[in-house]
């Protein structure tokens, strides 16, 4: 989990989600602002991996872009790489290149291009193209790098559902959710510990 102590907020293509928005949410949220879930407000990296991107992005924020190795789906068995995008964060504590190991600080929970603090996590399997993402919206993507765009909107979905491949590590809970729970799933709630 990206927290020490988090409430978990909308989940992966929540329809409740869509009815809303008027499109799909191809991530989880995660706070712990919202719901007073914790006091660290620290976002942590997922696992041992290779930042790819960090900086401002026009739909996303500040952003950190992190390829994952070798992870483990934990709803099917597959192992895959990933391209885990952190949206929204206040501030960003990697740069572009950095090895990171699991539990290293990536930046601070934030509300950067968003409303509401909370973390927008989403992870992919299209490890080629790691700056497309569908969750970008369509009206931003005019912009380039140069512009503020980091993130391009992708065409083509290849997102995992974070809850399938996220565990609780040691000294990490997750809050019973109270901040509008209809806008999870039910893999939402039973987020695993490593074994």
């Amino acid at each position: 989990m990206p927290f020490k102590r988090q409430m978990m907020l909308c989940g992966y293509k929540n329809p409740r989600y869509r009815a809303y928005w008027g499109y799909s949410h191809y991530g989880v949220d995660i706070s712990t602002i919202q719901g007073k879930a914790g006091d660290d407000h620290n976002v942590y990296a997922s696992g041992d991996g290779t930042v790819y991107a960090a900086g401002w992005d026009n739909s996303g924020g500040n952003i950190v872009v992190i390829i994952y190795p070798a992870c483990l789906n934990h709803k099917t068995g597959e192992v895959y790489d990933l391209v885990a995008r952190y949206m929204h964060l206040q501030s960003i504590f990697v740069v572009k290149g950095q090895t990171v190991k699991a539990g290293d600080k990536l930046g601070v929970e934030g509300n950067t291009k968003t409303g509401d603090y909370h973390l927008h996590l989403e992870f992919e399997t299209d490890t080629k193209w790691p700056m497309y993402s569908p969750q970008v919206s369509a009206r931003d993507d005019w912009m380039d790098a140069s512009q503020g765009n980091l993130l391009r909107k992708g065409v083509t979905d290849c997102t995992v559902n974070p809850s399938f491949v996220l565990h609780r590590g040691a000294g990490q809970a997750t809050v019973r959710p109270t901040y509008n729970p209809a806008w999870l799933n039910a893999e939402d709630f039973i987020i695993p510990t490593k074994g």
